[in-house]
């Protein structure tokens, strides 16, 4: 940015050192200064208009780069959290069916126990 000053600086005074010692009335001198100063402001009016084109479309790449990286770790948050919900449900329906399995071998202990207390009252 300051080498682009220091040569924009450069050309400006270079062209009015230029447009004072040419030898013009002052009535001439004073349009020709005109004259080139607005073309020179016309030249940064388009490189500052070009230049904030190139911040806006670097600022529009991250922000869509931005919205890929939240997108991706979306889906991978969707991904793990259904891998865990899955590996919880399984876990679930295993500690059950050994719930099941143990309350099972209780009863059929206990009705085991009963009929042997019975069979041990009758003889």
């Amino acid at each position: 940015m300051r080498s682009t000053r220091d040569f924009l600086t450069g050309i400006i005074t270079g062209v009015v050192i230029g447009l004072l010692t040419a030898p013009r009335s002052g009535k001439e001198t004073r349009e020709k200064l005109a004259e080139e100063a607005n073309k020179r402001s016309g030249d940064l009016k388009d490189q500052w208009e070009k230049g904030v084109s190139q911040v806006k479309e670097g600022y529009e790449q991250a922000v869509s780069q931005v919205n890929q990286y939240t997108d991706k770790a979306k889906e991978q948050y969707n991904q793990y959290k259904d891998q865990a919900q899955a590996a919880l449900n399984k876990n679930k329906e295993e500690v059950k069916d050994q719930y099941n399995d143990k309350v099972e071998e209780l009863a059929d202990n206990a009705k085991s126990g009963v009929d042997d207390a019975k069979s041990s009252l009758k003889a």
